[in-house]
Order: structure tokens, then C-alpha cells, then sequence
């Protein structure tokens, strides 16, 4: 009886650490924003955060950018989810648009795109031709600047009925579906009518942005506008480079380096949104991506870190130490048993 204590002990290490592994996932509280919604006024501040796993939370307005450089590397053709018009979006969208598109369908109003996901560079060329055609200070007034644009996010498609060139408005069977149950599938529109003081942009009815069903939801119940929730909720911004008095207006250039904090190359690149369309419902120029070769993969939502995550390699640790430890006394054990029975 006395020689089995070490493998009673052994079992009760090993449950032990079982139940340490399995604590329970808990989620990291959700990040207060810097304060008030600032009024509309151009600045090039670098916004926070702004790192690819990001995505949902990152702003882009007339004040945070998020640089040249930002170029989302998991594009993926729309056409591919059931939507004409050819243009990109990322990954991460693309399983919520194809449901979305699918359900359009369904409905007697399938979806086009008149412009999805816009580089920096294609932004510089875009703006550019609206501030010939219009002047600078009418066009920031329906158009991105480079770096500023939600379109270089890879999040945002400007629709069109299918196989249509011209954007839907709410008076049309596929603009009003897409009013009412764009949401659901986690696309909101990003600058509603009436809400030009609060998002900076005149109203546009075609402009959804993709944020998540859960995030997209939180959004619609709250009344909100995206970048309303967005500075209340999450942008991290230094206050003090957001109470800064309002520049004269400038052509973009190199952003402020007022984020805080900044963060590691690995982790965050940089990225921009797009444009709108031109005073009283002129097309903008349209401004395609090729699509993607080959089919698109879905890429889950990135999940956000857990105690488990934390809990998880100090518990296999203990578990290891234990069952060693447990098991030299065991071998021990065995000796001296040995040595009495000789």
C-alpha cells in the first residue's frame, strides 16, 4: 500500500494540470478613445492603431491617415463573391460579402461595385483630378485625400446594381436594400444623409465599409455614425496632436508623427481609404483593381488575445515540472522496493 502514493500523486499532478489548462478565455476590455469627436479639419496625423489585425477599429477622416505605405497584402477579386464590377477587397471581408451579395440576389437586387480597394497612388490620381475639375476646398468635401481614404483600407466597396456603372442611392430597390440590411452582414454605410458635419463628407449612399457583423451591429443599435463610434470607442490618438488649431488648408504631405503609440513594423503597416463621388451625384472617376487570380480563400476574423493565451504556457510548464518530479520519486520508490524484495 505504502508504494502506491507516487502514481495516486502522479494522477493528481496531472489532473491538476489539466484544470489550470483549461481556464476559462476571458476578453481584453474594449480600449477607451481619446474623448470627444473633433470637428471636421484637415490635418495629416498618423492614426492608432492602424496594424493590418486591425482593420475593424482603424479611422481615416479629414484629421488620421494612415500613410502611403499602407497596402493590405490579402486582397481578393468580389466578382468571386457574386459581385460585377470587377475591384478588391480583403480577405477577411470577403466571406460576409459573399453572403450579403447571395442574399441580394435573392432578393431581386444583385450588387455591383463601381470602386473597391484603391491604392495610395491611385488615390494621388484621383484626388488630383477632382481638385483640377473643382478646386481643392469644394473637393475635400466629397473626396479622400491620399492616405485619408477608407478605400486603401480594403474594406470599403462603392456599389452599383449589377452590371450597372453608376452608384445606388437609397431611392433605388438596391440602394434601399442595402440601407436596410447592410448591417447585417457586418457593412455599414459610412457617411449617411445629414450626418456631413459629423463624418466630413457630403452624404453617400453607395459608401459601405466592412467592419464585422459584431462590430457593425454595436454600431447600427447605437445610432452612431462608424467614425463617431470609432473615436468614442477605440482611436488612440495623443489628444494633445487632436487639439491642435486647425491647420490652413494644404495638399497632403508627410504626416505628423502624433500616434501613440507607435507601432512595430511587423506588426502594423500602414493604410488609407478612398473617395466618393463628385458634387450634386456626379460619378467620380472610377478607379479598378484587377481581379484577383484563382479563388478566394477566407480568412477568419482575428480573434482577441485571452487569459488563455497567457495561462497556457506556464500551465504546461508546472505540468512538466510535476510529472518529472513525481516520476524520480517514483523511479526512487521502485529501487528501494527492489533492493527490500533482494
Amino acid at each position: 500500500m505504502r508504494r502506491a502514493w507516487p502514481l495516486r500523486a502522479l494522477l493528481t499532478a496531472v489532473i491538476l494540470g489539466a484544470g489550470l489548462l483549461a481556464v476559462p478565455a476571458s476578453d481584453p476590455p474594449v480600449a477607451n478613445g481619446v474623448g470627444p469627436l473633433p470637428d471636421c479639419r484637415l490635418d495629416d496625423i498618423l492614426t492608432e492603431p492602424r496594424g493590418y489585425d486591425d482593420w475593424a477599429t482603424t479611422q481615416v477622416d479629414w484629421i488620421l491617415g494612415v500613410g502611403k505605405d499602407y497596402k493590405p497584402p490579402d486582397r481578393v477579386s468580389i466578382f468571386n463573391a457574386g459581385v460585377t464590377g470587377g475591384g478588391q477587397v480583403r480577405r477577411v471581408a470577403f466571406d460576409d460579402l459573399k453572403a450579403m451579395a447571395t442574399a441580394a440576389r435573392k432578393a431581386g437586387v444583385p450588387l455591383g461595385s463601381v470602386s473597391a480597394y484603391r491604392s495610395y497612388r491611385q488615390q494621388v490620381e484621383l484626388f488630383g483630378q477632382y481638385v483640377d475639375d473643382y478646386g481643392f476646398k469644394k473637393a475635400v468635401t466629397f473626396s479622400a485625400r491620399p492616405g485619408h481614404s477608407e478605400h486603401q483600407l480594403g474594406l470599403v466597396i462603392d456599389f452599383a446594381a449589377a452590371g450597372k456603372s453608376s452608384f445606388v442611392n437609397e431611392s433605388t430597390p438596391t440602394g434601399r436594400w442595402l440601407a436596410k440590411n447592410a448591417w447585417k452582414y457586418g457593412w455599414l454605410m459610412s457617411y449617411p444623409d445629414g450626418k456631413e458635419k459629423v463624418v466630413c463628407y457630403s452624404y453617400e449612399p453607395w459608401h459601405y465599409r466592412y467592419v464585422g457583423r459584431d462590430l457593425a451591429e454595436k454600431i447600427h443599435d447605437s445610432g452612431l455614425t462608424i467614425r463617431e463610434y470609432l473615436w468614442t470607442n477605440y482611436t488612440q490618438v495623443d489628444p494633445a496632436c487632436v487639439g491642435l488649431p486647425a491647420p490652413k488648408l494644404v495638399t497632403p504631405g508627410k504626416p505628423r508623427s502624433c500616434a501613440l503609440p507607435e507601432p512595430s513594423p511587423a506588426a502594423s503597416p500602414l493604410a488609407s481609404p478612398g473617395g466618393t463621388a463628385g458634387p450634386g451625384g456626379a460619378t467620380p472617376i472610377p478607379v479598378g483593381s484587377a481581379a484577383a487570380p484563382g479563388s478566394p480563400q477566407s480568412t477568419p476574423q482575428p480573434e482577441p488575445a485571452s487569459a488563455l493565451g497567457q495561462a497556457l504556457p506556464i500551465g504546461v510548464a508546472l505540468v512538466v515540472a510535476v510529472v518529472v518530479m513525481l516520476g524520480f520519486v517514483l523511479w526512487r520508490s521502485s529501487r528501494r522496493a527492489a533492493r527490500y524484495r533482494s
